[in-house]
């Protein structure tokens, strides 16, 4: 007799909270099925292991699909209404990020990506980089058709910071203006660092994004995606590959606020750790040589990122995959070698892959390819003067072979170039 009850009796609560929307009525365009778009193009893309979440979809009774916000390499990322809000609540909007399964490797790197968040989460809030590092608001799972696919619940953001670069002439940042994130970029890493032992091992311009002014904005895309949706792809297996909204337009105010985002490559900072980890470009030479690495690891990547937003350019051209075709780590340590001198022999004589690139002796096998003409200067456009010689001094705390000889993020918040614009006290 129970079971027959109306819903309002088994779950009075229920009929007080906001509804899922009805599917639109709007016929979306299509794009043909012989092209591969968004997720398609990652080479970590199976079918079987991606999701095939559909807008109007509402995952664990709660969240409702309202808009695409992007893919990764091995998930994709959803704009969703979340349902457990009073009827008489504005809209809450979340980000939905749906890992792939594709191997058990990868089942493993997102329960680990999620137990990364929840110890970031409740670590010690009253450090000044936990606003700047992603929190975990909700997490289940939801089945598909190859196993159970981790789900992540967090606030949306608004873009990367690279796209964010975009928006200044010549898609650099004005250095009175980074100054500012990059403090925020350091008490991050220094939250991570020193309050929750956690080595990122992927820090990249992607990774770290800019929080939304406007959270109307959400309301607005997601409006926009059910009265005008874009162009989707209709597989013949029935998946609908979804293209990503591009951005929210125009900033209504700039607020220069961060958060580091993407933590399923995290690893323990506390125990040794070996192995690849790293975008080609921001690699540190020690990773190169797979001699085991720690936190400073994720120092080497931000100093080389600097020149992504202050120069729009990365510092390592020469080795950018972005570039040219394939990334060669003989090419990247020479031009190491350039900026920085040859390496400390007792460093290079550690390495897993050192004999791929350096004699008994220590010496660079392939000293023709070190260019005679990199070095901090010539790579610095937008510098000139004392500011220039200022911004050096700040990149070389963290560009150095030894490891254990960069600067670390609590040490960097207090250089004299991050404050050279503001008043003296």
């Amino acid at each position: 007799m129970m079971r027959n009850l109306p819903n309002i009796f088994t779950h009075p609560l229920k009929v007080l909270r906001q509804t899922p929307w009805a599917l639109s009525s709007a016929l979306p365009p299509r794009i043909d099925p012989s092209l591969s778009i968004e997720e398609e193009n990652s080479p970590y893309y199976e079918p079987a292991y991606f999701y095939p979440a559909r807008i109007g979809e509402v995952l664990n009774d709660r969240y409702q699909i309202a808009t695409k916000l992007g893919h990764g390499s091995r998930s994709t990322v959803w704009l969703a209404r979340d349902l457990h809000q009073w009827r008489w609540s504005n809209e809450r909007y979340v980000a939905l990020k749906i890992n792939s399964n594709n191997t058990h490797a990868r089942k493993v790197a997102g329960s680990i990506e999620l137990e990364v968040l929840r110890h970031i989460t409740r670590a010690k809030r009253q450090h000044e980089g936990w606003q700047f590092v992603r929190k975990l608001l909700d997490s289940f799972s939801v089945q598909g058709i190859s196993g159970s696919h981790v789900c992540l619940v967090s606030e949306p953001l608004r873009e990367s910071l690279a796209k964010y670069c975009q928006r200044w002439q010549g898609g650099v940042m004005p250095p009175e203006i980074f100054k500012i994130i990059l403090q925020e970029i350091l008490q991050a890493i220094d939250y991570l660092h020193t309050e929750c032992h956690i080595i990122h091992t992927d820090l990249k311009p992607d990774n770290i994004m800019i929080r939304l002014e406007d959270r109307g904005l959400l309301s607005q895309d997601a409006l926009d995606e059910f009265e005008n949706p874009l162009p989707q792809k209709h597989c013949n297996d029935g998946r609908i590959i979804y293209l990503s909204r591009k951005g929210y337009g125009r900033l209504k105010d700039i607020i220069g606020l961060i958060e580091v985002i993407d933590f399923d490559l995290a690893v323990q900072g506390d125990i040794p750790q070996d192995g690849c980890i790293q975008a080609e470009v921001y690699r540190a030479p020690e990773v190169i040589l797979d001699k085991g690495y720690t936190y400073s690891a994720d120092i080497w990547s931000l100093g080389v990122m600097l020149w992504d937003f202050l120069e729009g350019r990365t510092l390592f051209e020469a080795v950018d995959p972005r570039i040219i075709e394939d990334y060669d780590g003989e090419t990247h340590l020479a031009y190491i070698t350039s900026l920085l001198g040859p390496a400390p022999k007792d460093f290079v004589g550690q390495g897993k892959r050192t004999s791929m690139f350096y004699t008994a002796a220590g010496i660079l096998k392939r000293e023709d390819l070190v260019p005679s003409s990199f070095n901090f200067e010539s790579t610095l456009s937008k510098f000139d003067g004392e500011e220039k010689r200022m911004f050096i001094n700040f990149v070389k705390r963290m560009i150095k072979w030894r490891p254990e000889e960069r600067s670390t993020a609590k040490e960097l918040l207090q250089d004299p170039w991050l404050h050279n614009d503001y008043p003296q006290i």
